[in-house]
């Protein structure tokens, strides 16, 4: 019986052999060095001999000489006709004499222990241009015990039959009792000393298959009918293998014992091949690539139809056959072949290009990628060819590289965007023209850019005319980086794509000269400040004034900053005016990048500059603002190798535009500033004038907020903390939001100021904290995972010297574990009331509650300090977080306080977080904890608990997710 199994040996051999053939041919033609071949034939893993002329063995393996007997290898002085009977070795000297290139016999194999075996052989001859003279070599392709001759449990050729899987068998029908090769009890998983019966081989045969067995056992015995069929073997070890097993009745003979005899084949990875192209025929066969599964002997097993039209062969003509033998020698043979032990041996995919002739004549291009096909056992079985025409993709590339370069080497500045207008590329012209990196553009809309000398009306007629007829040429005023004002000539073109729809933009613009006597520079200087770039009073004036029109549609609230230079004429007086010139530029540069595009700088006289504003809502948004400009300031300038530090004075005035008079808040700002440096400089202040009837509004207020907590309009909210590397969620800080009918949902800043405002500071804290509390008792009984819980602590707490007792009686009544609470302290805090601040921590510390703190980065902070105070945990203020990655100064700041963390032992958090790129920086730089919105917003306390049992116990091969989806 030939097995598939047998055919793919035979196949990858036959390559060998040609291989093989070659090698020796070039070495060696005459073959007079039989040591040297044998020690090539010992590597092939079946049955191989080399014959001269007149029969002797010039080499065999290790399997044929075990076949034969000769474990320690046939001897000099033998014959192959010494192993033959008289008939066989006459058709094989037959063969020798005639000159035939190959044939295949069937012949009787006298072994040394005189038990004969049947072995198919082919016959090749390795130098068929000498014949008959050449010699010969012969593979054994298949073997089998002869018949009337009993099978011993260990065979001679039981090592071949283990490496192609099929073992003989015989079974007596008298006493029931199994001879059988090694391989057999490997197969059925016998132990080779069992001995076994024919009914205990039916019933290691599955179930569902063992009826039909029986049945086809039972004719063969009372009827002589030969049988062959498969079935799925249960072995005694919970394994399932599939077997094809085929045998007949040997009718009695001189031992007057009828027998059963025949062999089972191994086809457990065929049958897994089968099932899986089964699966993906359809897929397979409606490919436009060619597809094709090839065994380890690099035969075909499978093909798809553009495969099979490709070598213009059919699926009965191909299947079954060598790759070399059906596609012939090319340039994917070539391929294969030589990545042959890469994916076989070890495992791995390829990928690479060939070219091949059509017949049309033309070269295409084809990427082949060949694919390790593994069993269930992850054993490499085969490879998967997959074979695309990529000639226009590589065609495009190409293109696309010459273009590459041509976008690289111009001099005009090439800038491109998607349908939405953000800019996806930038080249080096762009760089070098505006003043912005690459990296700082990417994501951004072209509108930094803006100088704002264009009315609305001439944008809205350039897209107008830009979507309607897909260009538009112009000249147009934009600003540099630095500030400065230029005017380029703009080339503007729309990109659609096959289906008619915008998928970007591009714009081309070159720099245009301005003459000095021309009326664009004239009206450069009238509104521009020559030192700095920055617009002048004039051009701010006209700006705040637009921004306050009351016939302005979606009219915005705004705030007007005032900022003043502390001590800048002493730097003119030390280091002159020139430094003092410079130092001015690079204030104003610094300034310029800290604020958005859309924000108006301007230079008002000597060291003053102005900062107009648009959409602040709330006075604590003001405040983040002037937080953020004093951070940008303090950093050390350097100005023509002096290294300058520098502080600045803010007012700030703040109108909702119910009025227009631009000089009122001129002078509300002014005044501002000015109470700002009768306090010493270096702050700011937000202007405010007591209104009539104060006291009253304040009662009302106070009113509102004992009410409030009376009835139940507050809620808490959780906003996560995230474990960054692993996605959990190790706890949560604590928020609130006032459900008031009046004034509708008070957000949490809002409320905290409303509160101090209101006198109801101490309440408010204490009902947090005890509500805080009464939620981590719930969730503890039920089995919650979660976490911590921070509670903000306001500056009126922390000095009232009740708030370790008030928190000492909270832990006991609601019986919780202390190191689940933590309290957030601003770090401004620890410096403004020292003593205070080190009895509660320490109080604190001796309960067992955590103590963080927040807002780090605002104020200074000494390590020293933090390494005598018991603090957990730092939360990185939000604004140097969402400078990032724009700022290198702000990510420098939150690079030295993640140190300083480290080093102290202490954990970080970094706190509003709001896309990838900040998450994976601060990934880089070793901060581990985040919160913001790219995770999560504060949560209510039911959707907090459901999010939090999805991400308490991610599987250890999960992906980290960096947010959670909130329905």
């Amino acid at each position: 019986m030939k097995s598939a199994a047998i055919q793919i040996d035979v196949s990858s051999l036959m390559h060998r052999d040609h291989e093989t053939t070659e090698h020796t041919t070039r070495v060696d033609p005459a073959l007079q060095n039989a040591v040297d071949l044998g020690r090539l034939l010992d590597a092939l893993p079946c049955g191989v001999v080399v014959l001269d002329a007149d029969q002797r063995v010039v080499a065999a393996t290790r399997v044929f000489s075990n076949l034969a007997g000769y474990p320690q290898g046939l001897t000099s002085d033998l014959a192959f006709r010494d192993l033959l009977d008289d008939e066989d070795a006459s058709r094989v000297g037959d063969f020798l004499t005639t000159g035939e290139a190959e044939t295949t016999r069937t012949l009787r194999l006298r072994t040394r222990a005189d038990r004969p075996v049947s072995i198919v052989i082919h016959f090749s001859r390795l130098a068929p241009g000498e014949t008959p003279a050449a010699p010969v070599i012969g593979i054994v392709i298949e073997q089998r015990a002869v018949a009337n001759t009993p099978v011993h449990s260990e065979l001679a050729g039981d090592e071949a039959q283990a490496f192609a899987g099929v073992a003989n068998w015989e079974i007596d029908i008298a006493t029931g009792r199994t001879l059988a090769s090694r391989t057999w009890y490997d197969i059925w998983g016998f132990k080779p000393d069992t001995d076994v019966s024919l009914e205990a081989v039916l019933l290691q045969i599955h179930p569902d298959d063992r009826y039909l067995a029986t049945v086809a056992v039972q004719q063969a015995i009372e009827a002589a009918v030969p049988f062959r069929f498969r079935h799925r073997i249960c072995r005694p070890d919970g394994t399932l293998r599939w077997a094809e097993s085929a045998g007949r009745l040997e009718l009695a003979g001189s031992d007057g014992a009828s027998k059963l005899s025949g062999v089972v084949l191994d086809i457990t990875q065929r049958r897994a091949a089968e099932e899986a192209l089964a699966c993906y025929y359809d897929i397979v066969s409606a490919s436009p690539d060619r597809i094709a599964f090839l065994d380890r002997g690099c035969c075909l097993l499978a093909a798809n139809a553009a495969f099979l039209t490709s070598i213009k062969r059919t699926q009965d003509d191909a299947v079954g056959r060598p790759l070399q033998e059906v596609e012939g020698q090319g340039p994917l043979c070539e391929l294969v072949y030589r990545n042959l032990g890469r994916c076989l041996d070890g495992g791995h995919p390829v990928v690479d290009d060939i070219r091949e002739t059509g017949p049309d004549g033309r070269v295409h291009e084809s990427e082949v990628r060949l694919f390790p096909h593994r069993d269930d056992e992850d054993k490499v079985t085969g490879i998967v060819v997959n074979i695309r025409d990529v000639t226009s993709v590589r065609d495009s590339e190409r293109r696309l590289l010459q273009s590459a370069v041509v976008y690289a080497a111009t001099s005009d500045g090439v800038l491109m965007t998607d349908a939405d207008g953000r800019i996806v590329a930038v080249n080096a012209a762009f760089s070098r023209i505006t003043g912005y990196a690459e990296a700082e553009v990417l994501g951004r809309k072209p509108s930094l850019l803006n100088s704002h000398w264009h009315t609305k009306s001439f944008f809205t007629r350039m897209w107008r005319r830009l979507i309607k007829q897909g260009v538009w040429e112009g000249e147009i005023w934009n600003r540099r980086k630095d500030g400065e004002i230029y005017l380029q000539r703009l080339h503007l073109r729309r990109i659609l794509d096959g289906r008619g729809k915008v998928t970007n933009f591009v714009g081309v613009f070159a720099e245009r000269p301005v003459s000095a006597n021309g009326p664009k520079h004239i009206e450069y200087l009238a509104h521009y400040d020559p030192l700095t770039k920055l617009p002048n009073r004039v051009l701010f004036d006209s700006r705040l004034a637009y921004a306050m029109d009351p016939a302005r549609r979606n009219r915005t609230p705004i705030a007007l900053f005032l900022l003043d230079l502390d001590r800048f004429a002493n730097i003119n007086a030390s280091l002159g005016h020139q430094i003092g010139d410079e130092l001015l530029r690079t204030v104003g540069l610094r300034l310029r990048e800290t604020i958005r595009p859309a924000d108006t700088l301007a230079r008002l006289i000597g060291d003053q500059f102005g900062l107009l504003f648009e959409g602040i809502q709330t006075p604590t948004e003001a405040q983040e603002i002037a937080r953020r400009l004093r951070s940008a300031l303090r950093a050390p300038m350097t100005v023509r190798g002096h290294q300058v530090f520098v502080t600045m004075s803010m007012g700030i005035a703040l109108e909702a535009c119910a009025s227009s008079d631009t000089e009122v808040m001129f002078a509300h700002a002014a005044t501002a500033l000015a109470n700002v440096k009768q306090d010493g400089r270096d702050g700011f202040r937000i202007y405010s004038e007591p209104p009539v009837g104060t006291s009253t509004a304040r009662q009302r207020l106070t009113e509102m907020l004992q009410a409030g907590l009376e009835t139940g309009e507050f809620e808490l909210l959780f906003q996560p903390r995230v474990h960054l590397e692993t996605g959990r969620w190790p706890g949560a800080e604590i928020r609130v939001r006032w459900h008031q009918p009046e004034l509708g949902p008070v957000v949490h800043e809002r409320l905290l100021a409303l509160a101090e405002s209101g006198g109801m500071t101490v309440e408010l804290g204490q009902w947090i904290l005890a509500e805080t509390c009464l939620q981590l008792r719930d969730w503890n009984l039920r089995g919650v995972p979660v976490g911590t819980l921070a509670v903000s602590i306001s500056e009126t707490q922390l000095t009232r010297f009740d708030l370790v007792a008030l928190l000492e009686r909270l832990l006991r009544t609601n019986e919780l574990d202390p190191a689940r609470l933590e309290l957030s302290f601003a770090e401004s805090l620890l410096f403004k009331h020292p003593e205070q601040a080190r009895e509660v921590l320490d109080g604190l510390h001796r309960l067992g509650v955590g103590v963080a703190l927040n807002e780090v980065g605002t104020s200074w902070l000494a390590p020293q300090v933090l390494r005598r105070l018991p603090i957990r945990r730092l939360e990185i203020h939000r604004s140097f977080v969402d400078a990032m990655p724009n700022s290198p100064d702000d990510l420098a700041v939150v690079q030295a306080l993640i140190a300083m963390a480290q080093a102290l032992d202490i954990d970080a958090t970094a706190d509003g977080v709001r896309d990838d790129r900040q998450r994976f920086i601060l990934l880089n730089i070793g901060c581990l904890e985040a919160q913001g919105d790219l995770f999560a917003p504060p949560l209510r306390a039911p959707h907090y608990e459901r999010c939090l049992l999805q991400v308490s116990e991610p599987p250890s091969d999960a992906p980290i997710e960096s947010r959670l989806s909130l329905l």
